[in-house]
């Protein structure tokens, strides 16, 4: 490497010491008259002038420090741009603490990172970058109070899944006229995907059709980012949205990736789009996708671009709020073992990610357990250095809340394919005949037994419902009545066998890392570490409840609380099990766990049938858009989902965006959510 690259990578991201002048570090040659930058006429050598695209955006607030972000556009490509930094106490710019000159590099897409040190604790501040006689948009950010300090309440919102190319970005607009000391992004900032058929549809018209300079094609018509300059593409195009730099300029953001950020349901540096893809690593993909996440993001974080290896970089990290809070951000892509099923067994995602057998997974994932050694290493999603830096990190926070920013749910979302069929049935012959409805709960019961006898004995899809007989024998249906009128019927509605199993619906999430789940709860009990509560977004859907210390024990024992939101604009997680249910036949005769339609409306029944089977869920809405609010105080944390309006014509709601909210509570002390 030479020395001049050298400097060029070393110099990224820059620092800057704020002072009590009117200059700040390196500011020999700051602009003539830096509290009134020139108006954007023309760069001085005639060309198109400077310009500021993507806006400016803060990040990482520390009591005495805090990133500040740029990129310039109108550069040549070639040539570095002179940047000059301004901060102030005071929105007017009447005095600088910091008047620095930094450089926007080709090598980095003319983005420019600069961590401002020296500030005061739970401060605000304005800054503005200055480009040729072109001023930045101001941008406001906040410091963190420091350790230790008495908070009497913190606010923030947490959000996640922005595809540019679903539904709409009125929430952002709504959050960024909000009073938030900071936001949490908890990935899927951008969709590494484009011309999906999941993006295909209503999307609001300001947002245009992304098109990737390189990409490469999927079967299925889609392209995906697969080089830096994809990747880069992507974030210029969603930060260009003025909704998105606004909350930018408003708020300082603390962002973890997902998975979207380089693959979907992606493990370390392995796609998963077909069966076999992940037997190939795509490690230039994977640190083309970190590099421009690096590029983009305002984040207090290092990248190694001479290390060849795909984990040249660390983004998992910790903040402290006052006495209040210890935020821990974690990484579950970079280090995550495969799938305990890979996809190549199942044949698909489905029996490997999505609807897995849980006995399956259970009995695999012990299988890889013994032949490690006992070691969690190939069951992992942390991995074990990031696991035993959360453990650490959970041991040693010295606040009443430990929150944790954590991408995918924590929380059991399991299905009995016995119990869920036999309650189908049951509340179709309730339906059909009034005189059957007060035996309902009895029929379920023992429509579940005739079920599970005859998958046992080889006789499905025609069991010889000797139990369910016996319950209608007390309303007078005798047998050779049931043979004739209801038999037929109820074979009718009976789905493929290899639905009468107990599944989990997404082994992508923490239910297909149980063995890891299961040794940070019980490290959570046995140090009697209290009022943890995980920040989580990913599954398109609003979630609250207690996390358990063994979802298979007899009597689970809550050990903190996961509270998931809905994407911000994304297809929810109703809509992809309604698609399921709607093209595949193998699982059309379940349709009713997921949706019915009444009067020609459809009415949302999986919201039920996830209620039936995962008690500690507290709070479930499956088929929403949205974000969170989160108002801390040291006796009470209150969490206010807020659902957004639909997309009508094209176009985004006005403002107020939010068409209804849901408010659940986690009182200090107790690993329980109530449901305002």
């Amino acid at each position: 490497m030479d020395r001049r690259r050298f400097l060029q990578w070393g110099s990224f991201l820059t620092v800057s010491v704020a002072t009590t002048g009117l200059a700040g570090c390196g500011s020999d040659d700051a602009p003539a008259t830096p509290g009134s930058p020139a108006a954007p006429d023309a760069k001085t050598d005639g060309t198109a002038p400077f310009a500021f695209a993507q806006g400016v955006a803060s990040g990482d607030p520390k009591p005495d420090s805090i990133v500040l972000w740029t990129r310039v556009g109108g550069a040549d490509g070639k040539q570095a741009v002179p940047v000059t930094l301004q901060v102030s106490a005071t929105a007017d710019f009447a005095a600088l603490l910091v008047n620095t000159k930094l450089s926007a590099l080709p090598d980095w897409d003319y983005t420019v990172r600069n961590k401002v040190t020296g500030l005061a604790a739970a401060t605000t501040y304005y800054y503005r970058f200055v480009a040729g006689n072109v001023a930045s948009p101001v941008g406001r950010t906040r410091t963190a109070p420091a350790p230790g300090t008495p908070l009497a309440q913190l606010k923030f919102a947490f959000i996640t899944c922005q595809d540019w190319s679903v539904n709409h970005w009125a929430g952002m607009e709504e959050l960024a006229a909000q009073d938030l000391d900071f936001v949490i992004h908890l990935g899927d900032y951008i969709y590494e995907t484009v011309g999906a058929t999941f993006q295909t549809g209503k999307v609001e018209s300001r947002h245009g059709q992304l098109k990737l300079p390189d990409g490469t094609a999927r079967a299925d018509g889609a392209r995906y980012a697969t080089t830096v300059g994809d990747y880069r593409y992507l974030y210029r195009s969603y930060r260009s949205d003025a909704r998105l730099q606004a909350l930018h300029a408003r708020f300082p953001v603390i962002a973890i990736w997902d998975d979207h950020e380089f693959s979907d349901d992606c493990w370390q540096d392995h796609q998963v789009y077909s069966a076999d893809d992940d037997q190939t690593p795509r490690t230039a993909r994977r640190r083309g996708a970190s590099q421009a996440w690096f590029e983009y993001m305002p984040a207090d974080v290092s990248i190694d671009l001479a290390n060849p290896s795909f984990r040249n970089i660390q983004i998992y990290r910790a903040f402290t709020f006052g006495q209040l809070a210890t935020l821990v951000m974690t990484d579950e892509r970079l280090y995550r073992a495969d799938h305990v099923i890979p996809e190549q067994a199942a044949g698909s995602e489905i029996g490997s990610r999505y609807f897995v057998p849980k006995a399956t997974l259970s009995t695999l994932e012990a299988r890889k357990i013994n032949a490690a050694g006992n070691a969690l290493t190939p069951v992992s999603l942390l991995g074990d250095a990031q696991r035993g830096w959360w453990q650490e990190q959970m041991r040693a926070a010295a606040t009443t809340w430990k929150l944790w920013g954590n991408e995918v749910s924590l929380l059991r979302m399991q299905l009995d394919g016995v119990q869920a069929v036999a309650g189908m049935v049951a509340a179709a012959l309730a339906g059909a005949n009034a005189a059957l409805a007060p035996l309902q709960p009895a029929m379920t019961a023992a429509l579940a037994a005739d079920l599970a006898a005859a998958k046992a004995d080889g006789s499905y899809p025609h069991p010889a419902y000797a139990a369910l007989k016996a319950v209608l024998a007390g309303a007078g249906i005798d047998g050779a009545t049931f043979d004739a009128a209801l038999r037929g019927q109820i074979d009718a509605q009976l789905p493929n066998a290899a639905l009468l199993d107990q599944y989990l619906l997404n082994a992508d999430q923490w239910d297909g890392y149980n063995a890891e789940r299961k040794s940070l709860m019980a490290f959570l009990k046995a140090q009697g570490i209290a009022n943890v509560v995980a920040l989580t977004g990913d599954i398109h859907a609003i979630f609250a409840g207690p996390v358990m210390d063994d979802y298979d024990a007899a009597t689970p024992a809550p050990v903190m609380v996961d509270l998931v939101t809905a994407g911000l604009s994304s297809n929810s997680f109703h809509s992809y099990f309604k698609s399921v249910v709607d093209s595949d036949p193998a699982f059309s005769a379940a349709r009713a766990l997921v949706y019915t339609m009444q009067n020609g409306a459809m009415v949302n029944t999986f919201n039920s049938t996830l209620k039936a089977f995962n008690p500690w869920l507290k709070l479930v809405d499956t088929d929403a858009q949205g974000y969170a609010v989160v108002t801390l105080t040291t006796t009470r944390l209150s969490c206010t989902f807020h659902k957004l309006k639909p997309l009508v014509a094209g176009s985004a709601p006005a403002l107020p965006a939010t068409a209804s909210t849901l408010t659940v509570e986690v009182q200090a002390g107790t690993a329980a959510v109530n449901v305002v």
